[in-house]
């Protein structure tokens, strides 16, 4: 979902607000030290007192500290992903590089290293990319028990009213169809390209009792996902027919971007014909190379061009 806004805010030349830090230097791509939110220092502006309309990288959300920097009509919305998906996509994206997640992995022998998640977990939550991590990056305090149902059935009250909208990941298509119409956005805003697919499984032939210890551990994120999860399918299906013939149409057109891009010999351009929801666009191979960037990739062309 960044490289869409990233890649949204520099076609309609929208001010990106960037993490105030030197390229390359660790977790450059976040927002201030580990487990702080967002103020004016952590955002980089060589000119000064600049208004922005876009924040898409990673901090943990406060919506005071957010509203004090941006319009009072800014649209908040965030992605969530189902916790056991997302504790695995972890260890597979940090495995190798992460001490505590390397640790865990190397020192697993007899059990599944999912079920000694506790054992292994850093004393600073936000160190910890498997213990609630969605929950914390919301703005859950570290101070609280993110196993206790009552606390976090009222911290997700309070974020529903903070949000606009929160989009889930494995309805990743619907989710992005529902932010193109409450944004009055097109099919060519919201292409994109699937990224960290081909990752090898460290944890491979996850069982049963492995995923129900990680959502045991977990249950904060399982509570705040299974919310806002039935709250999607809900709109889903108040979209009727309509929505899924829209979210079906943009997949043929992902598809044809794709196959476009993809060419040895490339034409000069791909028109995509007239839907019922809106008219056709003519997309280029220029932009195929946007298309293809990364977070980290698009996020130095964006320091780039605020230099």
């Amino acid at each position: 979902m960044v490289t869409i806004l990233q890649r949204y805010a520099e076609q309609h030349k929208l001010k990106v607000a960037l993490p105030n830090k030197t390229h390359g230097e660790l977790r450059y791509n976040y927002f201030g030290d580990v487990g702080e939110t967002l103020t004016r220092d952590h955002i980089y502006d060589p000119i000064g007192n600049t208004t922005f309309d876009v924040l898409c990288n990673h901090v943990i959300y406060n919506a005071m500290a957010f509203r004090s920097i941006f319009k009072r009509r800014t649209f908040y919305f965030t992605i969530l992903r189902d916790p056991v998906n997302n504790v695995l996509s972890a260890m597979n994206y940090f495995g190798l590089a992460d001490g505590y997640i390397q640790r865990l992995l190397l020192q697993s022998n007899t059990t599944s290293p999912l079920r000694n998640l506790p054992r292994y977990e850093p004393d600073n939550v936000y160190l910890s990319f498997t213990n609630n991590r969605q929950l914390f990056d919301l703005g859950f305090s570290p101070e609280k028990n993110p196993r206790n149902k009552s606390i976090v059935s009222q911290f997700i009250e309070e974020i529903e009213n903070g949000l606009h909208f929160v989009m889930i990941m494995e309805h990743f298509d619907e989710s992005l169809i529902l932010i193109k119409r409450l944004l009055n956005w097109t099919f060519k805003d919201i292409l994109y390209v699937p990224q960290n697919r081909r990752r090898k499984m460290l944890v491979p032939n996850v069982t049963k009792d492995d995923e129900e210890a990680i959502n045991r551990w977990n249950s904060g994120d399982r509570m705040l996902y299974s919310h806002f999860y039935s709250k999607l399918l809900k709109q889903i299906r108040t979209g009727g027919h309509d929505l899924r013939n829209e979210v079906s149409s943009f997949r043929k057109i992902l598809r044809s971007v794709w196959d476009f891009c993809d060419q040895d010999e490339q034409s000069e351009h791909l028109s995509i014909p007239r839907t019922p929801w809106e008219a056709g666009f003519v997309y280029t191979y220029e932009e195929c190379s946007l298309l293809r960037l990364n977070e980290l990739q698009y996020l130095e062309r964006l320091y780039y061009n605020a230099i």
